[in-house]
């Protein structure tokens, strides 16, 4: 991970990052969010614990979607889409805030990259542990059933009331323990795909934005799901 700046450093940066985002026509929409979010619990009762979630993140500077531009880890601190109408499908259109996720999680972690391109990528991520008895399936489910009635143009906007247009895609077939589909920001050659995978008492979700889907989500998907085998296996 990158070395910590002092905070009055720090902010600046948050600011000129937020700013470039807003102005450059690769990335002006782009959907950002809190790179380390919620609580962390001390226990868990499930297979996987909340100290392991660090572990379901992408670590900074591994991945680079352009040869010689890794993404590292950025405070995106403002999820630019604070609100959407209809309001049920603002987590069909836009990370940040993690609307997806059930608020009786035992721990969460996020992590939010991207390089320093122009056409900026973006990779963003948040996974969460709950108690035992979490049913990954039906959770699915209502994601699944969510997307699909969330099938047209959505209206979003940013926390300076910026207003987008987001239009989601069906449902991609896939594994049956990940959610996949992708949005398009109207106006825009900027695209995010999205995954939602759910293993015993873990929820991960992987959010790849690029102008032309070229950060591989599907890479994604399979190591996610590989570590979360191996972390159920460890403490079986």
């Amino acid at each position: 991970m990158p070395r910590r700046q002092p905070r009055a450093v720090t902010q600046v940066v948050c600011l000129l990052v937020l700013a470039c985002c807003l102005v450059l026509a690769g990335c002006s929409n782009v959907v950002a969010g809190t790179p380390k979010a919620g609580k962390r619990g001390g226990g868990s009762n499930g297979p996987i614990f909340p100290s392991q979630l660090v572990e379901l993140l992408t670590p900074s500077e591994e991945l680079s979607a352009v040869p010689g531009s890794p993404l590292f880890e950025q405070d995106m601190q403002n999820a630019l889409f604070t609100s959407a109408d209809p309001a049920e499908c603002h987590g069909v259109a836009g990370y940040g805030g993690h609307h997806l996720f059930p608020n009786d999680y035992t721990g969460r972690e996020a992590r939010t990259q991207a390089d320093a391109l122009k056409n900026q990528h973006q990779l963003l991520e948040v996974s969460a542990t709950y108690p035992s008895g979490f049913n990954a399936a039906a959770f699915l489910d209502s994601i699944r059933k969510l997307v699909s009635g969330c099938q047209h143009p959505i209206t979003a906007w940013s926390d300076d009331q910026r207003k987008s247009t987001v239009d989601p895609t069906p449902l991609q077939p896939g594994s049956p323990e990940v959610v996949q589909w992708s949005t398009k920001l109207e106006g825009e050659q900027w695209f995010c795909d999205f995954a939602m995978i759910a293993k015993a008492n873990v929820v991960a979700q992987i959010v790849t934005c690029s102008p032309d889907h070229s950060v591989d989500i599907k890479t994604l998907i399979a190591k996610r799901l590989k570590k979360i085998e191996e972390l159920i296996n460890s403490t079986a």
